[in-house]
Parts: C-alpha cells; structure tokens; sequence
C-alpha cells in the first residue's frame, strides 16, 4: 500500500513540474505589448506602459494606457494623448488610424 501512495504522490508531482514548466516561456500573443512593423514604421509597446515610435528613423518616446481595445499614447513633450482603436488578429495589430482607416502592423 505504501508502494502505490509514493508511486501516486510521485506522479502527482511530476504532472505539476511538467505543466509549470510548459507554462514557463509562452507568450501572451494578444497583448500590445511588444514590436510592430508596418513599412519602416516601428511601434514599440512594453510592460511598464512606455514606448517608443520610429518613423523613418525619427523616434518619438510615450506613455500608453491600454484596456485591450483602445490604447491613448501620450507622446514626450505632448500635453494631450492620442486614442486608437485597435484589434490583434494573431501576429496582426489593426490600429484605426486619425483618419478612420485601419492600418496592418506586424509583430517582430
């Protein structure tokens, strides 16, 4: 009986190593978080709310609030932010642009 309780708790505890180590690693892929390319245009969204946005070489530094379908980016120096609608479609990030149209970035 004592045999089959060890082997039991034994394989308890290898089942919960095995499923905390394939949790280890996974990204979140439906989170704004990370980097954007669409054209030489770079979004970069990390997980302390800054970022950064290069145009063309021309990089702009922000703060960013996110609720996972609008982000309002506050650009350094700008004393309004700037609110975009947005969906992520996997590595796609679909932002609705000043103009109403809807802009393709691709994760990177």
């Amino acid at each position: 009986m004592k045999k089959t309780s060890l082997k039991l708790i034994m394989a308890f505890v290898l089942l919960g190593g095995i499923f905390m180590i394939s949790g280890c690693g996974k990204k979140d892929t439906n989170t704004i978080v990370g980097f954007w390319e669409h054209s030489g245009f770079v979004y970069t969204f990390n997980k302390d709310k800054t970022g950064s946005y290069d145009a063309l070489g021309n990089k702009m530094s922000f703060t960013y609030e996110d609720d996972g379908k609008k982000v309002s980016i506050l650009y350094t120096g700008n004393t309004a932010a700037s609110s975009y609608e947005y969906k992520i479609e996997g590595k796609k990030l679909i932002i609705k642009d000043s103009f109403g149209q809807d802009v393709e970035y691709t994760r990177k």
